[in-house]
């Protein structure tokens, strides 16, 4: 059933000043703010009642912002801080993912010109603290985000329902569609972006889809159609205001659909960035891959360490042969587009070889060593 996702989000934010800031009262080292940004910042966070109590759709983002000077919260401050939030949401009645990111003040003053960047400075909200934090961060305009991150955008939803995606058994509860959802959503996004069409919010981007689409009279190019236009203004009106009847808009066979959408628009996003018309997806890939340098892709590999730690020695021939082809994320994406698109002739099929750890602990399946390659390389990192 709906619920009145306002009043959860509320009873939330109050939750994790709380357990960051009122009980946490020797503060060592001192938070300057709590910021909170993503969906929930902007109040389109949707809510559902489960069993246990009322469930948070997707996850809730908070920057803990410490001084310049400040050294970062210890592993165990860190863990006490999720355990005190997660004990107050439980006696609140709330199940909800909370991201607890801490970030000293120049990391906002240093924000380059990216998405995440751009809604935080237009659509955060100070919890607790300095009410004027956000003010530091740099003013973009639209123009100024690169297509790129977009594109990043919807190759990150397609990471994170690789296993759904490859699944004997289509998803069926809400917790299992909504990645689904989110792939609509940020589809057009991605979408808009590159038009010069962008909003930083889920309302104003899916009517942002139907005014495009309408004014050229249908997408001549057609990787935005009419069907694809209306899925996602009913994901919209079922992010805003969710139900468990969320099977009702993905009928049998939703998934070759959806991933059939995203494909084309993906095709068309590379075309863009590459400057070439070609319509094979390997050849634009090569293209794609050749634009960027040895030094960008060392980066990449060195984020991987940082994030990640130095790979077992049995892994280093591996990834200095991957540093060759592409950075950590590319070969991720390149894995995943295999193992998705698995049935077109002009995509790699190698995905296993591009994996920079084929058999992380944990894992079962190569859908499963997807999204760990994903979530431990890549995820964290803009490299």
């Amino acid at each position: 059933m709906p619920l009145d996702g306002g009043w959860f989000s509320a009873q939330l934010e109050q939750a994790v000043v709380a357990a960051l800031v009122t009980d946490d009262r020797r503060q060592h080292p001192p938070l300057r703010a709590l910021v909170l940004a993503g969906s929930m910042a902007r109040r389109e966070s949707g809510w559902l009642l489960g069993t246990g109590g009322a469930i948070l759709l997707g996850d809730a983002e908070l920057l803990c912002v410490l001084q310049d000077g400040d050294r970062w919260p210890q592993p165990a401050q860190r863990m006490a801080w999720h355990e005190r939030l997660q004990a107050r949401l439980r006696r609140e009645g709330l199940q909800a993912s909370v991201s607890l990111t801490p970030v000293r003040a120049r990391y906002l003053r240093r924000l380059p010109p990216h998405l995440f960047g751009y809604e935080l400075r237009t659509t955060g909200r100070v919890l607790w603290g300095d009410p004027h934090v956000l003010d530091e961060t740099p003013q973009f305009q639209i123009s100024d985000l690169p297509r790129e991150d977009a594109w990043r955008l919807l190759a990150n939803r397609l990471m994170e329902l690789v296993p759904s995606a490859v699944a004997a058994a289509p998803p069926q509860t809400p917790q299992q569609v909504y990645p689904w959802v989110k792939l609509y959503l940020d589809m057009a996004t991605s979408y808009l972006l590159f038009a010069g069409a962008y909003a930083p919010s889920y309302r104003a981007r899916s009517q942002q889809m139907r005014v495009q689409f309408d004014a050229q009279g249908g997408d001549p190019l057609g990787c935005i159609t009419s069907a694809l236009v209306a899925q996602v203004e009913a994901c919209t009106a079922w992010k805003l205001n969710p139900h468990a009847g969320i099977t009702t808009l993905f009928r049998s066979g939703f998934r070759a659909h959806a991933l059939a959408a995203a494909r084309q628009l993906w095709l068309w996003e590379l075309q863009q960035l590459t400057g070439s018309p070609a319509a094979d997806a390997s050849v634009l890939w090569r293209r794609w891959l050749h634009q960027h340098s040895l030094a960008g892709r060392l980066r990449g590999w060195a984020s991987a360490v940082r994030h990640d730690g130095l790979p077992s020695p049995r892994y280093w021939p591996r990834w200095l042969l991957l540093a060759a082809h592409a950075s950590p994320r590319h070969c991720v994406y390149e894995a995943a587009w295999a193992l998705l698109w698995r049935d077109q002739r002009d995509l790699p099929p190698c995905a296993a070889a591009r994996l920079p750890l084929p058999q992380p602990p944990g894992t079962a399946g190569m859908a499963s060593a997807v999204l760990a390659n994903y979530q431990r390389l890549v995820a964290q990192t803009r490299a």
